[in-house]
């Protein structure tokens, strides 16, 4: 199995839009796709917490949520951290989901996060979408308070792509990590999930094929 920096893996979906010619937006909606069809299999039905950051991490969330309130599961979108501008692709799956009949609800102060959550029961199934491989440093204080709270939720969670948190490279908390059940990571394994350190936040990984080019990808 080949295992991929980020910088690698950046590439190669660089590649698939600009050399192949495959949309950017279909990427997306195999990754949110996938992950929606995971975490179906961990709960068959019921209440939904998807958790989204402003980049395409976020878009990918977006999609999966989408799915998984078209499958009629009771689905909650929370949109994670101070608003930016979002992709083509990932303001197309925002939209997307809220005419799916899901308003996301927007933290981005720590008030907001006990706010959100304070008065809704415990959900069946948690997806992670906040943070993909791009992310690096150390977090801010509302994303570890975030990252805290979820984790502490007691529901099974499904992190897209890697657990938000998590340095794909190294496979170290930058302190904390979302700690999943299942990472769906899209495309080929980052190579931080060989230190073992990585799979307490990882869970069981799987790879989900998201349409790259096999001549790139295999």
């Amino acid at each position: 199995m080949r295992y991929v920096t980020a910088k690698e893996m950046k590439e190669l979906d660089r590649a698939a839009i600009e050399k192949y010619g495959i949309p950017a937006g279909r990427l997306m909606e195999n990754a949110g796709r996938a992950a929606a069809e995971e975490a179906m299999k961990c709960a068959k039905r019921g209440g939904v917490f998807v958790f989204c950051g402003y980049g395409n991490n976020g878009g990918d969330g977006f999609v999966a949520a989408r799915y998984l309130t078209k499958n009629s599961y009771n689905t909650f979108v929370f949109l994670a951290g101070k608003p930016r501008p979002f992709s083509e692709e990932s303001k197309a799956n925002f939209e997307a989901v809220m005419e799916a009949g899901c308003k996301p609800q927007v933290m981005a102060t720590p008030t907001d996060i006990d706010r959100e959550l304070s008065n809704l029961n415990k959900p069946d199934i948690v997806i992670d979408a906040i943070f993909g491989i791009g992310m690096k440093g150390s977090l801010d204080d509302f994303y570890i308070r975030l990252i805290e709270k979820i984790n502490s939720i007691g529901a099974p969670i499904v992190s897209v792509d890697i657990p938000s948190g998590l340095d794909s490279d190294t496979g170290e908390p930058l302190p904390v990590a979302v700690k999943a059940v299942k990472t769906v990571t899209l495309g080929l394994p980052k190579v931080g999930f060989k230190n073992p350190k990585a799979k307490l936040y990882t869970g069981e990984v799987v790879v989900a094929d998201i349409g790259l080019p096999k001549s790139d990808a295999g």
